[in-house]
């Protein structure tokens, strides 16, 4: 169950970098200032012993005006708090330009000292570090930031990278997003002082980049009664509910849990991520998960992919783009990734080339045929276990892959060649294992399916129980009650996972069905324009 959020900014305003636009870029620290700061954040820590179990604190963000990361205390800071049983994650927000070495050293030393100190215990709270890593353009460049990343990511540590959305460094940030790990979210926040709206074009450009940007282009109002289970505390002691909400009359060292937490907020609109992705009610929570604030996405069992449309636009044929085709290899060692898609089988893996030894496996024909590819242990497991054979709905085949077939059962294949003849389609009859699972009625191309049509189709099948719908120019022919969330739930118990521990990406209605499924979705409307992307939990 996750607890209450904690974001903390102390008194340090000095910075490492020089941008142009930042203001603690110019304002070198004093050794006092810089004293004062360490013990603000001492205090800090020492005052969450106590109260991050009588507040039901699961985690805490720190959001410093300069760099953080630079000072001892921060990291030995984040290890204390990473050591307490009650706090599911720490995390901080940074440039990146600390040594990766040395810092989680420091780290895991202060972790294991307020916590386990077995022999081998160094390092086994690295899973609760969060790192919030900001791109600067002026300071760095997108091959040592992203091999930062990626060192930082096979340490072992949560990690997300972002920038500011300057049109002129759209260029710059395609290619970031390319050399960063896959599963490293590339967030993009609006630019404050561009003084102009972003054109149509520029907001594609950044959405294909980060899936969310529209969001951050739409500011929710405000919503006393979302803001219950966070506070932005200052380093003396100043609360707010988030870090541009109005103070509280209350000290986060004297105020009692009713105080500090009660909603208070004297804005109209959460006009920042770190106001409006803490918020109770924000949809992002499926993809980030319990503690959102961090914008680290959740990891997940498997993945779910749509085809035409998703992966490549539709009609392509030839395989995956380069980009994606790495993309999907990569994400391939961290969990399954599976096709799913209302194509039967042969289309789809003509479709993708050479490239369908990317997937676990696949739900064809939207749940009518539905194949995992297992290993050898698995299956081994299954023989011992007497559940496999021809017999049932469940086959293996050299003991290397599981599937179902749901056949179309007592189809008037006849009458509905006389039909197709009528309206001046072609017939297309697909099967596994001699079993029928789909017929598709094929259109000249741009010719669409009238109404009538469809309900003369239903008629002919109604003693068959089948499932009739359209797609474009074709009309499809499935068994009764299937669709895509049928074969993600299928394939979920073959490999004992829950959907709800997975993700789904599709861009029409019939990949809905996987959203209803799964724990989270997002939906790409157009291939290569993803500008109403969003991820939603379980959307209706």
């Amino acid at each position: 169950m996750a607890g209450k959020t904690i974001s903390y900014r102390g008194y340090l305003k000095s910075c490492n970098y020089s941008c142009s636009y930042c203001p603690f870029s110019k304002h070198r620290a004093s050794v006092s200032e810089l004293e004062k700061d360490r013990q603000s954040f001492v205090r800090f820590c020492d005052s969450m012993e106590n109260r991050a179990a009588e507040f039901s604190v699961g985690a805490v963000f720190v959001v410093p005006y300069g760099e953080a990361s630079l000072h001892r205390w921060y990291w030995e800071g984040l290890g204390r708090l990473a050591a307490l049983p009650e706090i599911h994650r720490v995390g901080l927000q940074t440039n990146l330009s600390f040594s990766v070495e040395k810092c989680l050293e420091i780290f895991d030393f202060s972790s294991a000292a307020r916590g386990e100190s077995k022999p081998g215990s160094l390092g086994r709270k690295r899973d609760k570090l969060c790192i919030w890593a900001t791109f600067h353009p002026e300071m760095t460049d997108a091959d040592a930031f992203s091999e930062k990343c990626r060192r930082l990511v096979e340490s072992g540590v949560r990690l997300c990278a972002g920038a500011v959305g300057v049109p002129q460094n759209i260029p710059l940030l395609t290619l970031l997003r390319e050399k960063l790990p896959p599963d490293v979210y590339l967030w993009i926040n609006k630019m404050d002082g561009l003084e102009r709206n972003y054109t149509e074009k520029e907001k594609a450009a950044f959405s294909a980049i980060d899936p969310f940007f529209e969001r951050e282009l739409n500011a929710p109002k405000a919503d006393l009664n979302m803001c219950t289970d966070r506070c932005f505390v200052e380093a003396d002691g100043g609360v707010r509910s988030c870090n541009i909400g109005r103070t509280k009359e209350v000290n986060w060292y004297q105020g009692s849990a009713e105080e500090i937490f009660g909603p208070q907020c004297g804005k109209k609109r959460c006009s920042c991520y770190l106001a409006y992705g803490g918020r109770a009610d924000f949809a992002g929570r499926a993809f980030f998960g319990d503690y959102p604030v961090f914008r680290i996405p959740k990891r997940y069992s498997a993945i779910f992919l749509d085809l035409d449309g998703t992966l490549v636009p539709e009609g392509h044929r030839g395989g995956l783009p380069e980009v994606t085709r790495r993309r999907l290899a990569a994400l391939g060692e961290k969990c399954p990734v599976f096709l799913a898609t209302s194509m039967p089988e042969e289309e789809a893996w003509k479709r993708l080339g050479g490239d369908r030894e990317l997937f676990r496996g696949a739900v064809f024909a939207s749940g009518g045929y539905v194949l995992l590819r297992e290993s050898r242990e698995e299956t081994k497991a299954d023989h011992e276990d007497g559940v496999c054979g021809e017999e049932s709905n469940v086959v293996r085949e050299d003991g290397t892959c599981r599937e179902a077939v749901h056949s179309l059962e007592a189809v008037p294949l006849s009458g509905l060649t006389e039909f197709a003849e009528r309206v001046r389609a072609r017939v297309r009859i697909y099967r596994k294992n001699h079993q029928i699972y789909k017929i598709t009625l094929i259109k000249r191309h741009h010719c669409l399916w009238r109404e009538q049509e469809c309900e003369r189709v239903r008629e002919l099948l109604a003693q068959s129980g089948c499932r009739v719908f359209t797609e474009n120019n074709c009309l499809q022919i499935i068994g009764k009650g299937l669709d895509k969330g049928v074969g993600v739930r299928e394939i979920c118990g073959w490999l004992g996972i829950s959907p709800e521990e997975t993700l789904a990406v599709g861009n029409d209605r019939e990949d809905e069905a996987m959203g209803r499924v799964c724990g989270a979705y997002l939906r790409i409307p157009v291939f290569g324009e993803v500008s109403d992307c969003h991820f939603r939990k379980n959307p209706i």
